[in-house]
């Protein structure tokens, strides 16, 4: 059972008992991500949360850190583009504990000067070790040129310059601005009662002073049809193809979480029966899908030799336009579903997922979405749905295509083949 307390603030307190298990995972979620960086400060929404480990009133990083480690729990956080998380897993017994340390890290950190400046290093390693990464490198080269002209392309992460240039009074606007008491969720799941978290929290989120930060900027159009080539030396060429998503209020967000699973969600999905299995073009391809609060993304990750580029961007074609004809590759729609369904059910036996899936909702919906709700809207979604979505989506004109490695073709070349 959901259980929800707004506070006069508007901090809100949200919680699930789940009461025939040991753990508890605590959240403190902020409607406040990378696309929320101010121009020329990009990466400082992560920045922030980086910091704010680096120490407390009365507690040193060490004493964050080693605090958790005793309860034998896990303390981490991660910054998104519209949200930062920050959260905590202990068993039921040492919740007072750890709710203390993460709440005392989120309300009383300090940015001390000296802890800054040594963060930036660790984060421009991060940025080095993610440009090294090359799956992770083309998803971040996608974002910037699909959603060019926008917030939405803003790297999380920031850049070597942007992050040399942080200071603490940048964090402290960021967080006056951004960290606001209405954008502010305290998410609890597994066994612990709603009244034993508002407790533990009432009095601590009550001292912040309702106010309003500054609005975000919502994306008017999203315009494809772009090219991007980094030239790289690699042994595969990494590429992804992306089109229009839905956003998160989307009323056909369901139908594009069924094309996206019959197109490349899994091993029976057509991208990888073909690609793979068939043809043996690729170790890795998969299709997936961006959502934001007002618009989103839906893409084609694969790496392959660059002698194979042509004839796998070939066949992701190929796929797109057998779909657009209702041909889902031997693959029933009942099928489908199943694989779903299963996904969601089996991913809401963690308090960690279930945490995360509370916060994201209240973030977004200002309410818990039931699975039964979830289910349902999956079963609504027919071949047809499908079919039209397709059509509309997968044209030349709405799609983005980014590669990365020695492409030995002009990109011309290969981009004509959508």
């Amino acid at each position: 059972m959901i259980e929800k307390t707004v506070l006069p603030n508007g901090v809100r307190i949200v919680s699930e008992d789940i009461p025939d298990v040991r753990s508890v995972s605590l959240g403190i979620w902020v409607g406040a991500g990378s696309r929320r960086d101010p121009r020329g400060k990009e990466g400082l929404a992560h920045f922030t949360e980086h910091m704010m480990f680096k120490g407390t009133r009365t507690r040193s990083a060490f004493d964050i850190a080693s605090g958790v480690d005793a309860l034998g729990g896990v303390l981490n956080a991660h910054t998104a583009k519209e949200y930062t998380a920050y959260y905590v897993k202990v068993l039921d017994e040492h919740l007072d504990k750890a709710a203390d340390i993460l709440e005392d890290l989120f309300m009383n950190s300090t940015f001390p000067e000296d802890e800054i400046e040594k963060e930036k290093q660790v984060v421009l390693q991060e940025i080095r070790m993610s440009e090294d990464s090359p799956d992770e490198y083309i998803t971040e080269l996608f974002s910037r040129e699909f959603f060019k002209g926008t917030s939405l392309s803003y790297p999380i992460l920031g850049s070597e310059d942007t992050v040399r240039s942080f200071s603490r009074g940048d964090i402290l606007d960021f967080i006056s601005n951004s960290y606001t008491p209405g954008s502010i969720v305290l998410v609890g799941a597994g066994n612990i009662r709603h009244s034993q978290l508002v407790d533990m929290a009432a009095e601590r989120f009550s001292r912040l002073d309702r106010r309003r930060g500054k609005e975000q900027a919502l994306v008017e159009r999203i315009s494809g049809g772009r090219d991007l080539v980094v030239q790289k030396d690699l042994e595969q060429v990494h590429l992804t193809i992306g089109t229009r998503g839905p956003s998160m209020g989307d009323d056909r967000r369901w139908a594009y979480i069924v094309l996206n699973t019959v197109f490349g969600g899994g091993m029976s999905s057509m991208l990888f029966q073909e690609a793979r299995e068939r043809l043996g073009l690729v170790y890795s391809i998969y299709s997936y899908i961006y959502s934001y609060e007002d618009c989103g993304a839906m893409a084609v990750y694969a790496a392959t030799t660059p002698d194979k580029l042509a004839q796998t961007i070939k066949v992701v074609s190929e796929q797109m336009l057998h779909v657009k004809k209702g041909e889902f590759g031997g693959l029933t729609l009942d099928d489908i579903k199943a694989q779903i369904k299963g996904h969601l059910l089996l991913s809401r036996e963690s308090t960690e997922s279930r945490m995360g899936s509370i916060g994201k909702n209240e973030i977004y919906y200002g309410r818990d979405v039931p699975i039964e709700e979830i289910l349902e809207k999956i079963d609504r979604v027919g071949s047809d749905d499908l079919v039209t979505l397709a059509q509309e989506i997968f044209v030349r004109e709405n799609m983005t295509f980014v590669a990365l490695g020695k492409v030995v073709e002009e990109v011309e070349h290969l981009s004509s083949i959508l």
